[in-house]
């Protein structure tokens, strides 16, 4: 099956500290894969470096064959971050052309169709600081699919949506998966990554732990499912009596067990 996005031995140092060992990444054409960890594992990162945002310290990166630093290979991705700030002073609209500019193309089209299935383009033309956060995750998810990519990376990519707009998210994911394109999601939702991804990749303090389907994953962990297995392969500090004797400790005294007041709406209430 073909390799759309190629990461091989891709590595990243900040001073004298590796914050990523080497990892590969192989992002295949028509699936859908998911990136798992703890917070602080490494996931953005891996995030930054797949997308060009960040160079890497060794190893090599490609897209459909073209080396990740080339503009040519950056148009071939689109990429929405979990946590990017926007220019609140711009209108929906200007931050769209914005994009369009950049890329040097012309997807207004694209964009007014996606903010009309997404409910945000009566809201265009307000400033960004006027929408909401969710408004804001819609915004940013139409600029990063309406030039219609080859790669979508996403981070969190439901986090903030209302249930019906995160269902047409996940429609438009399908429906670009079975298109032939690729889909990464960096995402805590293990339920939904279970539910929806071909393959997944769970990294913990920089290092590549598991890969495969999740029930590959699953079952070489020896766990139930997919969340028991991110539990059994991820570093803890705590054990798990250690975890239940904190909680204990923290968590209020169970109150003492009393008769309930008598609902006054109830038919077993004694008149006078």
């Amino acid at each position: 099956m073909t390799v759309l996005l190629d990461a091989r031995g891709i590595t990243l140092l900040r001073g004298s500290r590796r914050v990523l060992q080497p990892v590969d990444l192989r992002v295949r054409a028509g699936r859908s894969h998911a990136l798992l960890g703890p917070n602080g594992a490494g996931k953005t990162t891996t995030l930054s470096l797949l997308t060009g945002l960040l160079p890497p310290s060794g190893g090599r990166i490609e897209v459909d064959g073209i080396d990740i630093r080339e503009p040519a290979a950056r148009s071939l991705i689109g990429y929405a971050p979990d946590d990017l700030p926007l220019p609140g002073a711009l209108t929906g609209s200007e931050y769209l052309a914005l994009h369009d500019r950049l890329r040097r193309r012309d997807d207004a089209d694209r964009a007014d169709a996606l903010t009309t299935l997404l409910g945000i383009r009566d809201a265009l033309g307000r400033q960004i600081a006027e929408y909401s956060h969710g408004m804001r995750r819609k915004l940013q998810f139409t600029a990063a699919v309406m030039h219609d990519p080859l790669v979508l990376v996403l981070d969190e990519p439901y986090r903030g949506l209302d249930p019906h707009s995160a269902a047409l998210v996940r429609r438009y994911l399908d429906g670009i998966v079975a298109a032939g394109r690729s889909v990464l999601v960096a995402t805590h939702d293990l339920l939904r990554a279970e539910r929806d991804s071909d393959r997944v990749w769970l990294i913990d303090a920089g290092r590549l732990v598991a890969e495969g389907t999740p029930a590959e994953v699953r079952d070489a962990a020896g766990a139930r499912d997919l969340e028991d297995a991110f539990s059994r392969l991820t570093r803890t500090e705590l054990d798990t009596a250690a975890e239940d004797a904190l909680l204990r400790e923290v968590l209020p005294a169970p109150e003492a067990a009393s008769d309930p007041e008598p609902d006054p709406a109830s038919p077993e209430r004694q008149l006078p």
